[in-house]
């Protein structure tokens, strides 16, 4: 057999040997999904600040915006426009002229007229293709010109992928379309050729406010557009956001398509990128990894570990410089976690060289246990000293050594060969070696009659009382029983008598409770408890006016708990002002920020019904109120509408005094209850929110429209407005709309956020109007 020194060290490599292939197949799973994509956009979106760069001006985009709209008329034109816009470009100058506009068959003098226009300049006029819009004959199919000017100029494809940004981070070089390939609108303006499907990443470096611009109502106003166009190409495309689509650019503004078009080919104009993609970083960041682990000397590997994150997040930069990209989420995530990995080590080993021994009474202390994961077939047992404290604290310092002294010879006689652990505050523990549960607990019967008599120290004579704990779960790790060992032997101290035996059935959900309640206090000033914010969006104008306060709790060890669970315990146990206070005073701050931006904005935060039952809601409101300084109107009260439609006389009385404040009051879940008219007017609210499920199938379904269109009707006659959460669908929204629905809530909108995410949107130079 090998020598221990030589065991320990092989133990231990092969402990770093499958740390580091775990760590490597986790970072390895952050690549091939999806989620290290938001870690890559932050990165990617910083470094496009670092470089920011302008354009090269070889394009100009001629914009069909809301000036255009105005002066010339609403969309769509009639193609006469369309037909001396084209002419008045190629008049003053333009080189080439790409049309970002589907150009499907209309008024034909009209599209007669185009297509002569176009037939003059052969090969310098470019139509788009793309795919058919959704609820249409052609949805999902490509969507060609018409025949008139598909004879005469060459059609590119018009495709873009969003990602779950609401943005588009790829595009491709060429795509099939009725089996011929056709060159990307991209490609074509650059002149750069590749494969069908092949992609590309677009360089958001340059800034899109440096792109050149003219309105399409000016180019047909000026005869004089020269100096703009000469020698360029053209861009015309549709840049009015209740027209055409707006797309999330990282680190700059909202923009319309033909912004997006540019930013692809300028990409191209650079040359051919060369995309790398995350394997590289990945490679480099395991050696970073594996030289953290194996280093001989400490300083070495946590200079290959700072050398490789260094790599990882500037050597990114450099390469996009020379328009090569990679992606380094999971590189990042390996070296990271590998350097936590280290760290955890050292201070565990530094833990486990802490303490091994009790200095007063020489046994070995229970930190082993405590910080190790193995499995034993035994029974463990716990001894609690009752009053142990009390007795020590009775003795001068130099006396505690005999007393425990003498303790240790007593117990060693019941525990049948097995090696005694000193624990804290008179704690002891051992693992039986008998298999059999009566044995062990005719040892505890010894043990007690050898403790009843007194223990003599020196001239003082005190009586010593033990109670014991038995945790026979043997397919737990050790470090989780001894838990459970030690709180048997607590019971059986406080109910006074000599054992008990750990039921994991029964103590589970009462610790679980009591454990958040413990915690939640500390929580809130920790910051694991937070807010979350989802917008809700004003269907008629398409801009956000409100948000939804959501309480969060991100425990430190047990990750995020449902908010349904620690409310609803927080509720029973009468904590749950703690809670609502809170996020009270973060959604008024929030408010009060909001409305430099968006002078009408509300934030709506959930009443439980338990608190419509007192004035204590009523003192928060006002409190909350007077010290951020904000106009009652700003904070609307949810509600439910069980609460809300309570027989019980204070509810009603108390939301009729909140009303009169000024304050908002929602009936939220409407449509879960028993509803009636009567209730409904009798109810002070200003608002109905309309349960999600509603939502989920009204696309589909004609009896949930039908539900809907009346509910909306019913609550306007009634001097209400009507929010629809739930929206998850573009559909749903603009069927929302259609039936005068006044606000809109849902993932389609905008997920829950934190407050500070949420005011991003808000802020003039980041503030769009919403158009999915």
């Amino acid at each position: 057999m090998p020598p221990a020194p030589f065991r320990a060290r092989a133990k231990a490599l092969f402990k770093k040997r499958q740390l580091l292939i775990w760590l490597a197949l986790a970072s390895l799973l952050v690549g091939v999904t999806a989620f290290g994509e938001p870690l890559d956009l932050s990165l990617h979106t910083l470094r496009n600040k670092i470089r920011s760069q302008p354009v090269s001006g070889k394009v100009v985009v001629v914009g069909i915006d809301d000036d255009s709209l105005m002066k010339v008329g609403p969309w769509p034109w009639n193609r006469e426009k369309l037909a001396t816009l084209t002419q008045r470009l190629f008049d003053n100058g333009a080189n080439r002229v790409f049309i970002d506009i589907f150009l499907r068959s209309g008024e034909p003098q009209g599209d007669r007229q185009l297509a002569q226009v176009v037939a003059r300049y052969p090969g310098r006029v470019l139509v788009t293709s793309g795919l058919g819009n959704p609820g249409t004959a052609q949805a999902g199919k490509f969507v060609l010109p018409m025949p008139e000017i598909a004879k005469v100029s060459e059609t590119v494809s018009e495709l873009k992928w969003l990602e779950f940004w609401n943005g588009v981070a790829t595009l491709t070089y060429a795509s099939s379309i009725d089996g011929k390939p056709h060159r990307s609108m991209e490609s074509a303006i650059a002149n750069v050729s590749g494969g069908v499907d092949e992609k590309y990443p677009i360089d958001y470096s340059f800034r899109v406010a440096s792109i050149p611009y003219l309105s399409a109502a000016h180019v047909l106003s000026d005869t004089n557009a020269a100096v703009s166009v000469k020698g360029r190409d053209v861009l015309i495309g549709i840049n009015s956001p209740t027209t055409g689509d707006m797309f999330f650019v990282p680190g700059q503004t909202r923009s319309a398509r033909p912004f997006i078009v540019v930013a692809g080919a300028e990409t191209l104009l650079r040359g051919r990128p060369l995309v790398l993609g995350w394997w590289p970083g990945w490679l480099l960041a395991v050696g970073g990894a594996a030289c953290l682990l194996y280093a001989k000397r400490r300083i070495w590997g946590s200079a290959a570990a700072f050398v490789t994150l260094t790599a990882v997040l500037v050597g990114p930069l450099l390469l996009e410089a020379n328009n090569i990209f990679i992606d380094v989420a999971p590189a990042i995530v390996l070296i990271l976690s590998a350097m936590v990995a280290a760290a955890w080590l050292r201070f565990g080993a530094r833990k486990r060289s802490q303490g091994a021994t009790n200095p007063v009474s020489g046994l070995p202390t229970a930190t082993a246990i405590l910080h190790g994961d193995q499995l034993d077939s035994g029974f463990l047992v716990a001894v609690r000293v009752r009053h142990f404290i009390d007795i020590i604290s009775a003795l001068p310092p130099d006396r505690e050594r005999e007393l425990l002294k003498q303790i240790v010879t007593r117990m060693t006689l019941g525990t049948g060969g097995a090696q005694l652990l000193h624990g804290d505050d008179g704690n002891f523990f051992w693992l039986a070696p008998s298999p059999e549960q009566a044995t062990v607990i005719d040892q505890f019967k010894a043990l007690q009659l050898i403790f009843r008599t007194p223990i003599q120290v020196f001239d003082r004579s005190f009586d010593v009382d033990v109670a014991f704990g038995l945790d026979q779960e043997t397919h737990m790790p050790l470090s989780h029983r001894l838990a459970s060992a030690l709180a048997a032997a607590h019971a059986a101290s406080q109910q006074g008598v000599g054992w008990k035996v750990h039921d994991p059935a029964t103590s589970g959900a009462k610790e679980w409770t009591l454990s958040l309640l413990g915690e939640l206090d500390q929580a809130i000033q920790s910051g694991q408890i937070w807010v979350a914010y989802q917008p809700k969006l004003d269907l008629a104008t398409r801009t956000f006016v409100g948000a939804e306060a959501l309480v969060r709790w991100t425990h430190a060890t047990r990750g995020p708990i449902n908010p349904a669970e620690f409310v609803e315990v927080a509720d029973r146990h009468g904590r749950i002002g703690k809670i609502t206070s809170f996020v009270l005073e973060d959604a008024a701050q929030l408010v009060k920020d909001a409305r430099q931006w968006v002078p009408d904005f509300t934030v709506s935060v959930n009443i439980s019904p338990s608190q419509l039952t007192n004035r204590e809601v009523i003192d928060m409101v006002d409190a909350v109120l007077l010290r951020h300084d904000i106009p009652a109107e700003s904070l609307i009260l949810e509600v439910t509408e069980s609460a809300a439609m309570a027989e019980e006389g204070t509810a009603q009385a108390l939301l009729e005094e909140l009303r009169a404040k000024g304050v908002g009051l929602s009936i939220d879940d409407y449509g879960t209850g028993m509803s009636t008219l009567e209730y409904l007017r009798r109810i002070p609210a200003s608002e109905l929110k309309v349960d999600r499920r509603f939502a989920s199938a009204l696309a589909t379904n004609a009896q949930d429209q039908a539900v809907m269109r009346s509910t909306i009707e019913l609550a306007h006659a009634l001097g209400m407005k009507v929010v629809v959460e739930g929206i998850e669908q573009a559909e749903t929204l603009y069927m929302l709309a259609g039936m005068g629905c006044d606000i809109g809530q849902g993932y389609h909108i905008g997920r829950p956020a934190d407050g500070t995410s949420l005011l991003e949107l808000l802020e003039p130079q980041k503030h769009w109007a919403f158009t999915g």
